[in-house]
């Protein structure tokens, strides 16, 4: 499995990646995780990368393989949209944070668009975006909630904990909306 999150610094893509290789490393595979960040603590572009299989040699994964791209922000989504495979999936968060000289330059139909923050805020806290995002994406990976949550729990500082999962939650349940307008 190979995903690609893009964010901006400060959105908690590489606690995601900790999250997504902390269950892939449970279920006892090998498992890479990569981070590119520049700026990122100024609002700069982070891209991370987890790459999990029975033998993994490289964190670096290769554009148009990524099976899955989480995009906790649009324009960050959309430059990193080379790293997905044809018939990958996406699910990006339709907030765009605006930075000076930055704008959106592809149709943002390309992706699965939700309204990340929106939930985020409705579990309690704006910050857990990134984990309304994988909540989103959960339907795709082969994890149950029990092994979701085990990996919640120790990922993060307890008093983060129920809020997260609760985000969480929030993003699973986008399944369930998208599945019944289909």
């Amino acid at each position: 499995m190979n995903i690609v999150i893009a964010g901006v610094g400060g959105q908690g893509s590489i606690l995601a990646a900790k999250i997504l290789g902390s269950l892939y490393m449970e279920r006892g595979l090998d498992v890479k995780v990569n981070e590119v960040h520049g700026m990122s603590q100024r609002g700069g572009t982070v891209v991370t990368m987890v790459r999990a299989g029975e033998q993994v040699y490289s964190p670096l994964v290769a554009p148009g393989t990524a099976d899955l791209l989480i995009g906790l922000e649009l324009t960050e989504a959309v430059r990193a949209v080379s790293y997905l495979k044809p018939d990958g999936k996406s699910f990006v968060s339709s907030r765009t944070i605006s930075i000076a000289g930055q704008g959106v330059f592809a149709d943002p139909g390309l992706f699965q668009t939700i309204n990340a923050l929106e939930l985020a805020e409705k579990a309690g806290n704006k910050r857990c975006e990134n984990t309304v995002l994988l909540g989103a994406a959960s339907k795709m990976l082969d994890f149950t909630q029990d092994e979701w949550k085990k990996v919640f729990r120790f990922s993060m500082k307890p008093e983060l904990f129920e809020v997260n999962y609760h985000a969480f939650l929030e993003g699973c349940k986008v399944n369930e909306i998208l599945e019944s307008t289909n």
